[in-house]
Formats: C-alpha cells, structure tokens, sequence
C-alpha cells in the first residue's frame, strides 16, 4: 500500500499576471472540452453523409467521443498526481490537436472512431485538471473568477455550436468541425504552458496505481453507453444494453471491495459526504437539466414546428449569449460580496419563472417570441451555475479537502462525471418524455374529430379553397385531411414542448428548495488557504 509524504509543502502564491492567464486558460480548457461534443452532435448528419456511414454506425460517432472522455476523468487523478497538471495539459493538448487535424482524411469507419476515442481520451482530462488549478493554485479573491471561467462551458455546448456548424457549412466545409477544436486549442497550450504552475517534485508520487481507478472509469463509460444508446436500441429489450448495465454496476462493486480490501490512500473521496456537497450535486444535476431548455428544447421546437436550419437556431441562441458578457464577471464580483445561497435561490427562481412562462408556449411562435425569456435566463444562468461551481470550490476550501492535491483532482473528476452523466440522463429523459407526450396529445386531440362537425365543416372549407391546386374534386378531401393532420400533429408537439417547460420550471423549484437548506459557506476572504487547515 502507498503511503503520503509525511507533509506536503505549502506552494508559493502565484503571480497576479500569471494568475489572470491561468483563468484564461481554464475559460479556454473548459470551452475545448464541451464545443467538441457539441459540434460533433450538432453536425451529426453532415458527418455521415461526409463518410458515407449508415444510420447505426454513425450514431456511435458522439458516443465515441464522449465516453472516451468519461473514461478519462477518474484516470486523470492518477495521471495528475503522477506527473502534474500541467505536463497532462500539455501532452494532451497536443494529442488532441493531432487527432482533431487527422479526423477529416481517415478513410474507413474504425479509424474515424479510433480518433475520436483518442481525441475524447486528450479532451477528458481538460476538464478535471483546469479544476484543479482553481482549487489550489488561485488566490482566495479570484476564486469566483475562476468558477465563472470554468462555467463557460455551456457558453460553448448551447449557443455557439448551432451558428458555428451553420457557419462552417455555408462558408468553409465539414473539416472545420474538427480543425476549428485544432486552432482553438492553440492558445489554451499557450495560456497552460504560461499561467499554470508546474507541481513541485516533492508533491507528486514516486509511482501511481492503476487498478482501482481502471475500475471505476470501465463502469461509469459502460454506464454511459448504456444510457446513450439505450433510446435507440429499445433499453431493456436490447442484450447490448442489458450487457453494459450488468458489467458496469459489477466493475464499479469490484471498485468498491478494492479499496476496502486494499484501500489506495491518495484518492479521497470523503469530503462529497458534506452535506453542502451533496446539495450542491444535486443543483448541478439540476441546473444540467435546466440546460436543455436552451440547448434542445427551443432548437428542436423551432426546427420541427416551423422548419429553422442550424444557422438560423445558431443566431437566435447567439443573440441571447450578449448577457452572459457581463453576468458573469458580475455574478463572480457578487460572490465576493455576497453568500452564495443568495445568488443560487435567486439564480434558480428566475429560472423556474422563464421556464414557467415558456410552458405557454403557442404553435404560433418563432424565434422572435423566445427572445426575452433568452435574454433573461442568460442572466440567471450565470448566477445559477457560476454559484454552483463557487459553492463547491468555497466548501472544499473551507472543509481543507484541498489540502491534498488529491482533493482537487477527486473534484475535478467529480464535475466531471456530473456533467457528463448529467448531461446524458437529461437528453435520454427529453426524448423519451417528448415521444410519449406527443402520442398523448395527439390521441387526445384525435379521439374527437372523427363526430366533430366543425371537422367536416373545415373539410369542406379547404376543399374549396384548395381548387386550383387539387389535380380533380376528390383530390382536394384529400389534400384538406392532409393539412389538418399536419396541423393536429405540431399542436401536439407544441403541447408535448410546454410540458417539458413545466418540467424544467419544477426542477428548478427543487433546486430553490435544495439552496434553501444549505448550511451557510462564508465569503471567499473568510476561507483559508488551500494548504492551510481548516478553522475549528
């Protein structure tokens, strides 16, 4: 069994120059992790066509990428406790460059996957890593600033994904999906390599174990495979999916009687028993799921009631992304000043009223009528994530769980299981909860026509006014029962989209109740220091 240097030496306060560069890099790594995933997904069907792959091969493409990463998140706490942050960032952004510049020339379906397995597994470590930084390395002033940086990631996975593949489409090609992450990592390379701090010799470990975390990262990827592909491939009913449920509940037990038997001390995972933590868990998967209300809901509304293309999504969702501008520095210079169960219940009211007041939404509505809530919920958005990340960071500094870098990494790795997981659960359940509201309502609205003069009063309406395009008299019945039917369909869409609002709206609500029992965390210049003990 490894044992921890008896103490851990305290490291020297980063420069203030470096430090603002370290935010930017950690902005940049977070916005890298989640604008891959998501142009991926959103291009999705350009992609095929670009590869010639069929309907099941090219659904597996964003499950290769984005497994890839959740399996590299438990692994990168032994990698970062190996060798430092800094050196994974460096070494995997350049992997990831290479795989990214590559993707558009591979020739045949296993090698397109083989580079999207080995661009998620160089991405997967951005997140956790980045996070790290934050928890340690910052000065207790700049702590909010960093958790509004390290928020920018659903900047990048709602908003500008539909303009940038749009984008990409109309004026350049496909191969920017890919070769945009290449450029965009450039300058996180340089803002790592410059203000990120390399990890002192004497703080890292002579020799890792890989058993336990090996474990741990084959569960949670089959699990989320499993809930990936579980919609398409009719869950339960599928031995695939039944295999990857089975074999990553029984790895993540074999985890477990691992550690109890031969436990691995430098992964510590004790400090996710605080109460706060757990709420704080339970806000994010929350807030991921409040998400969707910008990052599906609206896009697909738009998109099947009155046919928008991805640029026109794109602009609509760009527009909305001017408040986050100056909502989030604000909400980090807020959190300085003030608790942040404060900023998290009013962050999540307004959220519950915006989705709300969307749960009336009319078939009638276009992008225009979106507008208000967009900008609104932008702002609120801020508050509610930057608050939640704030929270987490301000917790481990006050219960000393940064203390050992182990702590620092654990969380990273946690967010990012959340997110992912999160994210996952969210879109799985969206679809499924469309689907059988949509039958509902549509049965409902059905059941009636068939006795209803006011059908065959419409009927013979549109019969009449359809004469000059109806090829004979008994076309033109036809024509009517069809525009009806199309209409009768997109009412129940509509219906089936404000009952997803009114889900989110209670979500929301959970998550106000969730705030409002938090214990009190103390503002950032009541915490200690990320090496100091915590106050007794």
């Amino acid at each position: 069994m490894q044992s921890l240097p008896p103490s851990i030496p305290t490291q020297k306060p980063i420069l203030a120059k470096r430090a603002y560069i370290g935010i930017l890099a950690v902005l940049l790594a977070a916005i890298n992790s989640s604008l891959g995933a998501g142009l991926i997904g959103v291009g999705l069907q350009d992609l095929r066509g670009a590869w010639g792959l069929g309907i099941d091969d090219a659904c597996y493409i964003p499950t290769a990428f984005n497994a890839s990463q959740m399996f590299m998140g438990p692994l990168t706490i032994v990698l970062g406790a190996r060798f430092g942050h800094r050196k994974v960032l460096l070494h995997a952004g350049c992997i990831y460059i290479l795989s990214s510049l590559l993707l558009p020339f591979a020739p045949r379906t296993p090698i397109v996957l083989l580079l999207l397995i080995i661009s998620g597994l160089a991405s997967g470590t951005f997140y956790p890593l980045c996070l790290s930084f934050i928890t340690r390395s910052l000065p207790v002033r700049l702590l909010s600033y960093g958790a509004a940086a390290y928020g920018m990631d659903l900047l990048a996975g709602n908003h500008f994904v539909q303009s940038m593949e749009g984008f990409f489409l109309d004026h350049m090609s496909w191969h920017w999906i890919f070769w945009n992450q290449a450029i965009c990592t450039l300058p996180m390379l340089f803002c790592v390599y410059f203000g990120i701090p390399a990890t002192p010799k004497e703080q890292l470990l002579p020799r890792a174990s890989y058993g336990e975390v090996l474990y741990v990262s084959a569960g949670l990827t089959m699990l989320y495979i499993a809930l990936d592909q579980g919609e398409r491939l009719d869950w339960f009913n599928n031995g695939l999916i039944n295999g990857l449920i089975i074999s990553g509940v029984l790895l993540l037990i074999v985890a477990v009687i691992r550690r109890w038997i031969n436990p691995y001390p430098y992964l510590d995972f004790s400090y996710l028993k605080k109460r706060n933590i757990l709420i704080i868990a339970l806000a994010l998967v929350g807030f991921r799921i409040i998400l969707l209300r910008a990052g599906a809901i609206i896009p697909i509304f738009l998109e099947t009631v009155h046919q928008y293309r991805p640029p026109e999504i794109g602009s609509m969702l760009l527009f909305s992304t001017l408040p986050y501008l100056f909502a989030l520095p604000l909400t980090a210079w807020l959190l300085v000043r003030v608790h942040v169960r404060y900023v998290l219940f009013i962050g999540f009211t307004a959220l519950a009223l915006v989705c709300f007041y969307d749960a009336h939404t009319l078939s009638t509505w276009i992008g225009a009528d979106f507008l208000v809530q967009q900008l609104i919920g932008a702002v609120a958005i801020c508050m509610a994530v930057t608050g939640v990340f704030a929270g987490n960071i301000f917790e481990g500094r006050l219960t000393g769980a940064y203390r050992n870098r182990a702590g620092a990494y654990v969380q990273g790795v946690y967010f990012q299981a959340v997110r992912l997981f999160g994210t996952e659960i969210s879109d799985s359940a969206f679809r499924r909860f469309v689907h059988v509201r949509q039958h509902f309502w549509q049965t409902k609205l059905v059941s009636g026509l068939g006795s209803s003069w006011q059908f065959d009063d419409r009927i013979a309406h549109l019969s009449i006014a359809l004469a000059p395009q109806a090829a004979g008299p008994l076309q033109r019945p036809e024509i009517a029962t069809g525009l009806i039917a199309k209409a009768v369909e997109n009412q129940a869409f509509t219906l089936a989209i404000d009952d997803s609002f009114m889900v989110l709206s209670l979500v929301a609500i959970v998550c106000v109740v969730a705030v409002a029992v938090m214990t009190p965390i103390p503002l950032p210049h009541q915490l200690p220091g990320a090496d100091e003990a915590p106050p007794s």
